[in-house]
């Protein structure tokens, strides 16, 4: 620890400065015997050591969910008395502290502990802590001992997903097992056809309702459940709106929910955010999977860049031929729509799911009628623009992050073109 005299010890070295000038002046010794006690408590002050102070910085969890709060303790021990500990834990600006404060004065006893405990709310992504600074002062608060603690940890804020039920169903599904029905009759659990017996069927499948109504033997055909691959395309060109409710959050968040229910369904499901740089994670199914797509998003953030980026550099077990591609996007840079464009005219089945910005600007503004008009014009001229899309067979959903995602994904599920069993 670092040893300074404090702002009242320098006022008294100026006050016994000036008394002893006095002395000399004068040529009496009255003023420097006044001054002489205040000699002694600097002496003292300055010859005490520096405390031995032991910091133990903890967090509840490493690992939460968006509104979830993650409580900070320190803990400060000392194998002598201080009266005076002044414990400061670092903040970062993207974090905001919850019940409690991240600053306290704490007075220790010999061979004692005190603590500090707060909670901290943070948004999306990965936050540091473990920088804690820490002030101790003797009992005249003559001098101070600084030091700066660190042990670093990184507490990972993940999307919030809501459950869906409702989803864009693929047009091309794969032979492994999954949720949807093949009308190719084979193994499965959904009744299909039922026809005569024939050498080499199991006798599970007998029906024997029908055999015994019929006389002879009739069996049950079911339909072959298969599931589907599923790319889901992230916007982190451009963002629109306050810092923790912008489009760019509100848009990982559906993707977060979209991957949760698509897994649920034994999809392949794959992620590609396309932006000022190119990220991905390859389709694959299971729990482990959903972590890798988190952790992805976890970093996704808006790069400023010139340079579009061509989707021929992605590899192609990132965008399997006959998967769905489902692209999340405020459309607020035309790179992002050649890009759609593009997957579309190279025959991916395509929907594309617009997170409005116009509804998480307004929440901004104060409502005043050249507002509102502004904002008017502005979903007008967005809506003109989904033309585009449509011209091109491509599904436009729009969503209102003030309104649930459901009855969007919903709707567009029952204007689906039927699927082509795989």
């Amino acid at each position: 620890m670092s040893g300074h005299l404090t702002p009242l010890a320098v006022s008294l070295v100026i006050v016994v400065a000036w008394a002893v000038a006095l002395a000399v002046l004068t040529a009496r010794p009255e003023p420097f015997v006044a001054a002489l006690p205040i000699v002694l408590v600097l002496g003292l002050a300055t010859r005490r050591r520096a405390p031995a102070l032991t910091v133990t910085h903890e967090i509840s969890a490493a690992r939460v969910i968006e509104g979830e709060a993650v409580t900070v303790t320190v803990t400060v021990q000392a194998p002598a008395s201080v009266p005076f500990v002044e414990v400061l834990d670092a903040v970062p600006a993207a974090c905001a502290p919850g019940a409690g404060r991240p600053r306290a004065l704490l007075a220790l006893a010999a061979g004692g502990s005190a603590s500090l405990r707060y909670d901290l709310h943070a948004g999306r992504g990965a936050h540091g802590l473990g920088t804690v600074a820490i002030r101790a002062r003797d009992r005249w608060g003559l001098r101070a001992w600084d030091s700066v603690h660190t042990d670093r940890k990184v507490v990972r804020v993940y999307p919030r997903a809501v459950p869906l039920r409702s989803l864009p169903r693929p047009v091309q599904t794969h032979s492994s097992v999954g949720d949807y029905v093949s009308p190719v009759l084979g193994e499965g659990i959904e009744p299909g056809d039922v026809r005569r017996f024939a050498p080499g069927d199991r006798l599970r499948l007998v029906n024997w309702r029908a055999s015994l109504r019929l006389g002879t033997l009739y069996v049950t055909q079911h339909h072959r459940e298969r599931n589907a691959a599923v790319v889901l395309m992230l916007d982190t060109l451009a963002q629109a709106g306050p810092a923790g409710d912008d489009t760019l959050d509100h848009s990982v968040r559906a993707v977060a929910s979209l991957a949760t229910a698509y897994l649920a369904r034994k999809d392949r499901v794959g992620l590609l955010t396309y932006g000022g740089t190119i990220d991905w994670v390859r389709p694959a199914t299971g729990a482990l999977q959903y972590a890798r797509i988190a952790d992805t998003l976890l970093r996704a953030d808006v790069v400023f860049t010139y340079v579009s980026k061509d989707l021929a550099f992605v590899p192609p077990r990132v965008l399997p031929p006959r998967a769905m591609v489902l692209a999340v996007t405020p459309l607020l840079d035309a790179r992002f729509a050649t890009a759609a464009l593009d997957l579309a005219a190279r025959g991916f089945d395509l929907a594309v799911l617009m997170v409005s910005p116009v509804d998480v600007t307004r929440r901004m503004l104060r409502g005043a009628p050249a507002e509102r008009l502004a904002c008017r014009l502005w979903e007008l001229e967005r809506r003109a623009s989904f033309d585009r899309f449509r011209r091109h067979g491509i599904a436009v959903m729009e969503w209102r992050p003030s309104d649930p995602l459901e009855p969007v994904l919903a709707a567009h599920g029952r204007r689906r073109r039927p699927r082509v069993a795989g």
